[in-house]
């Protein structure tokens, strides 16, 4: 074979492994790109998981959920625990200005990671932290303040802390902290 023939057929060959090597490259890219947005997409899922528990106790929820007055009741026993055992405030109003914007001006979900403020990422991570068990005996002792209501005052129309106002929360947590308290809870 000439010179020219050998020149020319180790350029074809070097060719073939460049194109070869630029296809598995581009593969693996691929692959790659797939594999970072599938686990965005769960990062994402999670962290909405998160936030819901925190403000809904829709534990493992993974999409944007808008604020939702039903869940009010939930939200204030949250509130009121959480600025009893860390001594920050946060009102509902901080949280529906929060979940009023479901976007980023960017078009990624806005999460509770994407708080200019801090208050929400605070709250957020304070219920990650909190322990469950405190919380869920502060909602039963909330519970039970209200069933006593009830039997004593056959007026009051519910025996479910899901129907009260967040005033009416804030009333009953009054009676938690002073058992002497004159508890009045106006349907």
């Amino acid at each position: 074979m000439s010179k020219k023939g050998v020149i020319g057929l180790s350029v074809v060959l070097v060719l073939i492994v460049l194109a070869f090597t630029g296809y598995r490259i581009h593969d693996y890219l691929k692959e790659k790109r797939a594999e970072d947005e599938y686990y965005k997409a769960v990062e994402i899922e999670l962290a909405y998981g998160i936030q819901n528990g925190a403000f809904f106790d829709l534990y493992g929820y993974p999409y944007y959920m808008p604020y939702n007055k039903d869940f009010e009741y939930t939200l204030q026993t949250h509130i009121i625990f959480y600025t009893r055992t860390t001594e920050k405030n946060i009102t509902l109003k901080d949280v529906e200005t929060f979940l009023s914007v479901p976007e980023n001006p960017d078009g990624t979900p806005r999460i509770w990671k994407d708080d200019e403020t801090g208050i929400i990422i605070d709250f957020v991570e304070w219920y990650k932290a909190v322990n469950s068990w405190d919380l869920r005996a502060y909602k039963m002792s909330m519970m039970d303040i209200l069933v006593n209501y009830c039997i004593q005052n056959p007026e009051c129309p519910y025996l479910s802390l899901h129907r009260l106002s967040p005033e009416q929360i804030i009333e009953l947590d009054k009676k938690y902290l002073d058992p002497d308290y004159d508890l009045v809870l106006e349907w």
